[in-house]
């Protein structure tokens, strides 16, 4: 299994029922779920229904790793990097700190992200990531478009 949790793994482990108690439907509450803006309880036919009970078993299972993690890393091996860019003009955080990044030109803000310095990623502030406290969002754009494989997302 990927160590990556999907909306879908997550949703087949849902009611399917669009009863909206959560405030969404089960598909959204499944991305809530993801993202920790939601809770498991705050799904009532899941926790209350006892034609449920298999499921929350293995939701709970499946998002054991997620909701015990503290925090959310992203780790970046200077070495592998190869200074495409990539990183910087597809995070979403880097775009919001620094808009230049949004027309595909290196971020150069000093409170950015990262930027791109002698060939290579210079991490600046990774603290803003979305990964880390308090979001914690499920984002992963930067590691899908590093090809060098530089950067990783752990936990």
């Amino acid at each position: 299994m990927s160590s990556r949790i999907s909306p879908l793994q997550v949703y087949r482990l849902l009611p399917g029922i669009n009863c909206k108690k959560c405030g969404t439907t089960c598909m959204g509450f499944a991305v809530k779920l993801i993202n920790k803006q939601a809770k498991i309880e705050d799904c009532p036919p899941l926790v209350s229904d006892p034609r449920y009970s298999d499921k929350l078993a293995k939701l709970r299972e499946l998002l054991a790793p997620l909701l015990s993690a503290t925090e959310t890393k992203v780790e970046i091996n200077t070495e592998k990097c190869i200074g495409c860019g990539n990183c910087i003009i597809a995070c979403p955080e880097n775009i919001i700190l620094d808009s230049i990044s949004a027309k595909g030109n290196n971020s150069k803000k000093p409170d950015a992200l990262w930027t791109i310095e002698d060939g290579k990623i210079k991490v600046l502030h990774l603290e803003k990531c979305r990964r880390y406290p308090p979001s914690r969002m499920n984002c992963n754009v930067c590691e899908l478009v590093c090809y060098s494989g530089a950067i990783k997302v752990v936990a």
